[in-house]
């Protein structure tokens, strides 16, 4: 993954009447993201996620353990001071034993915050996987590998709800 140097923009300054040259202004464009400050060089390992209408496209990268959401915001701007959301993200690392040993680039779409929690889990829970495959069994019992299929059920014609009726008067 080269990145590209960008070129400084120059900006001309209109001469005056006397037609002294101006000054010209550089401006510098730094559109760096975040990713690309954590990004190791070495290997990477992904993986999809997915829970409710919730989709998590993750990256691992050995690094020191930090996590960022939409290449903008870390995990508790993200989610908030939610304990049990932040637990269940962290889950996947700590029945691998692989606390603060990569960092986690992810990629957060649909569904709401609790969704992409879930969504993150089973997707850094996968990529744990893809590195080491002797750990598949150990986090498939804590069910990080498992995709939860558990989505709301569609509204039906005829009913308020998916199977709430209305209320049935006689007179």
């Amino acid at each position: 993954m080269s990145e590209k140097v960008k070129k400084p923009a120059v900006k001309k300054v209109k001469e005056s009447a006397d037609k002294e040259p101006a000054a010209a202004v550089v401006v510098k464009k730094t559109s760096v993201s975040k990713a690309a400050d954590i990004y190791h060089k070495g290997v990477q390992y992904g993986a999809y996620g997915k829970r409710k209408n919730a989709t998590a496209r993750v990256v691992l990268r050995p690094g020191s353990g930090k996590l960022l959401i939409n290449d903008a915001h870390d995990l508790p701007a993200y989610f908030g001071n939610r304990p049990t959301v932040l637990t269940q993200i962290v889950k996947p690392f700590k029945v691998a034993e692989l606390e603060n040993q990569y960092d986690v680039l992810a990629n957060l779409h649909g569904g709401g915050k609790f969704g992409q929690a879930g969504a993150l889990a089973h997707a850094i829970a996968k990529a744990i996987v893809v590195i080491n495959p002797a750990l598949k069994k150990r986090l498939k019992n804590e069910n990080l590998i498992t995709r939860d299929s558990r989505v709301k059920e569609t509204k039906k014609y005829g009913r308020k709800r998916a199977r709430k009726g209305y209320t049935y008067r006689k007179r």
